[in-house]
This record gives C-alpha cells, structure tokens and sequence, in this order.
C-alpha cells in the first residue's frame, strides 16, 4: 500500500527538486531517493549543489561525476528491506564539461582539436553560464541511458535553481550570437553578407591578434568555429532536455523550511517556475515543527492545553519529597510545561506561515511537513527515519 510521495515515486522518471539554501534541500533530495529504492525503482541522486552533504548523508567519500552505488547493507540488516538500488554523483563542471565534448564531437579530430585547446582549457570550468546548461547535458545523458527508473535531481539553493529552466535555450541563443560568428573566419560562410566581413572580420582578427598574441589568436578562432560547428547538435539536445523538464513523467519538488526568509526564497522560486510554465507538484517542509508527543511524532500539536502544577508534582512524587525538594520539583515542572507551550505556539506559528504559502501552490500539490529531528542526518538510518513524514501528505492549504 503507498500513500504521500509513493505514488509519485512509483509513476515518475523525473524530480527535480528546488528550494532555498539552508532548508535541508540534499537531505531531503537523498531521503527521497532512498525511499524509492525502498520501494523497488533503481533510482539516481544527482546534486548540482556545490555542497557536499549528499556524499556525508549517503555515506560516500569523495562524491564526483562519477555515479556510485551505495552501499545499503547496514539498513538491511537492522530489518529495512531495499529491493531496489541508490545511486549518487555530484556534477562537476569541468569533468563534465570534458564529457560533453567527448560525445557531441562529430569525429576524434574535432574532439582532440577542442580537448586540447588552451582557450577551451581555460574555459572548461568557468564558461559564463555554462554550469546549469551543463547539467542540463549531465541530465541528459543519465536520462536517454535507460540505467534508472527515476532520477532525482538536486538543483543548487534558491533562485539559481530557475537557470537549469533557462540554460539550454540561452546557448542556443549564444551560439547564434554575433560574438561566437565574428570569431569564425568569414571564408566559412556563403553569400554577399559573407564577403562584405570578410575584409573587416580580416582586420579584426589582426588586431586581436596584435592584442593576444598570434598563437593565443588562432587558439580562440579555432576553439569558437569548432564549437559553433556543433551548434546543431547542442540545440536539438537542449528542446529534447526542455521537452524531459516539461514531461508529464517529470515533478518539480519544492524544499522550504517554516522560517519566514527561507519562505520568501521559495514564494519567489515557485513564481519563476510557474511563469516558465511548470508546476510544483510537491511542497515538502522541513525542520518546521517540534514533536510533542511520544504517541504520535507525526502530530503537529499547536495546544498542549494547562497543566496543574501541585497535582502533577504530587502524581509524579506522591510523599517521598520533602518541602524544598516538593517547590524544587514544583519549579522544574513548570519550567517544562513553559517549554511546551512555548514548543506549541512556535508550531501553530509556523503551521500558519506554511499554509499562507501552500495557498499560492496549485491545488492538486502534495504537501509534506517533517519535523525538526534530533541532529544533523548524515547516515541512511538518520534517512529512512524521514520515511514515516515523506508517506504522510498534510492538508497545507486549508
């Protein structure tokens, strides 16, 4: 039987997830994962977030583009059944970067031509804008393997996670710009538009030449005709990477926590997002209140009503204490009950500043509240204890 996130996770082949830094985004984007290899689907995490938490939660030294297997052992044996498969890698943009040559390249003399250049070289890890489009081939390529049921990808914090929606078509429009074609020789070109920059491309291309250097020149001349040569392939992978974000087997996750910065983030997030067409299917909520009660840690309680001091000390006690101890214990309890009220105003609080948010959310979205959990999570035990939130859908929006 499955119910919150299941279904989703059944169905999907794609989650992105978004949300601002600081909200437990990787964790929760890891928790996700493993839930479904817990429900049987051979799925990825693959995190385009520059932290490195994922590696920490999932039990991976040295997380890179390279996609690993983890390990699931240690929850089998404590009884967690895994039927399926966890798989991670954290994109690299330069590792990456050489990648996407290797397999756009139309021959192995292009390919060598582009790997070995100086200006590709020197570009490869900080080509302006180029690391969400990056990832957006990374994406790609995992998707058109066929290697996994459902790939769950983790976007960087904030308002950054909009460029993985943009990237593919802004280097298409790069690569159609006039500074990519003034750098290629006017002699690759047809027509009386052609000849006309011919003789003054010819003289810019002196002049930068007397500027950079004669070698570092033709490098950079050499480094922009074989890129904008494979702009035909680069264009029809980024419509095939816009139509995968827009598919119906694709949902967009979005991780906020209750604190009102963090839900200023994700408001301005989940509006770039449906102006670009897409919706939030899912609004999970992190750390966003404290468990108040042993007999159901789910229970959001927002009342832990009054408390009668002296009947509480004399059931707790009975006679074993004498006067001072009695006022001493007295104290103490009302210290405690003041934390719990305090806890339980704090819940209604931020139950109110998530459902002022929820109600800007489609209808139909799935709302997921976790609670704030003892510690940092950084195993797959500290994981599959969110399992119980992310199967336990809220009514958020009422």
């Amino acid at each position: 039987m499955t119910s919150g996130i299941d279904e989703l996770l059944l169905r999907q082949r794609l989650l992105v997830s978004v949300g601002p830094g600081g909200v437990g985004k990787t964790t929760v984007s890891a928790a996700i994962g493993l839930r479904a290899a817990e429900l049987g689907r051979r799925t990825l995490v693959l995190t385009i977030d520059p932290a490195k938490r994922l590696a920490d939660a999932l039990g991976l030294t040295g997380l890179d583009d390279r996609i690993r297997e983890v390990p699931t052992e240690e929850l089998r044996k404590s009884g967690v059944a895994v039927p399926g498969k966890l798989y991670a890698a954290m994109f690299d943009n330069a590792t990456s970067m050489d990648s996407l040559m290797q397999r756009v390249a139309p021959d192995v003399e292009t390919r060598d031509k582009i790997l070995r250049n100086r200006v590709y070289r020197a570009m490869a890890g900080t080509l302006a804008r180029s690391h969400a489009y990056l990832a957006m081939e990374r994406l790609h390529e995992v998707m058109s393997s066929g290697d996994y049921d459902l790939v769950i990808l983790d976007t960087p914090p904030a308002r950054n996670a909009l460029e993985i929606l943009d990237a593919p078509s802004r280097l298409a429009t790069f690569l159609e710009e006039g500074v990519v074609k003034w750098f290629v020789r006017a002699d690759k070109g047809r027509g009386w538009r052609a000849k006309i920059m011919q003789g003054s491309g010819a003289a810019a291309i002196k002049l930068f030449e007397v500027v950079v250097g004669k070698d570092l020149a033709h490098e950079t001349v050499s480094f922009f005709e074989a890129f904008y040569g494979m702009r035909e392939g680069f264009q029809e992978r980024a419509a095939a990477i816009q139509a995968t974000l827009r598919a119906k087997h694709t949902s967009f996750v979005l991780v906020s926590s209750s604190d009102a910065t963090h839900l200023v983030d994700a408001e301005a997030l989940a509006t770039g997002i449906s102006s670009r067409g897409v919706a939030l299917d899912v609004a999970v909520f992190n750390r966003s209140y404290e468990r108040l009660t042993h007999a159901d840690p789910l229970a959001i309680v927002v009342d832990v009503g009054a408390l009668e001091v002296d009947a509480a000390t004399a059931l707790l006690f009975e006679d074993d204490l004498s006067r001072s101890e009695r006022e001493t214990m007295r104290s103490l309890i009302a210290s405690l009950h003041q934390v719990r009220l305090d806890a339980a105003t704090h819940n209604l609080r931020a139950l109110a500043s998530v459902r002022r948010l929820a109600r800007q959310l489609p209808p139909e979205t799935l709302g997921l509240i976790i609670a704030r959990l003892d510690g940092d999570i950084r195993d797959l035990p500290g994981l599959h204890a969110l399992g119980p939130y992310l199967a336990a859908p809220r009514d958020i929006q009422s």
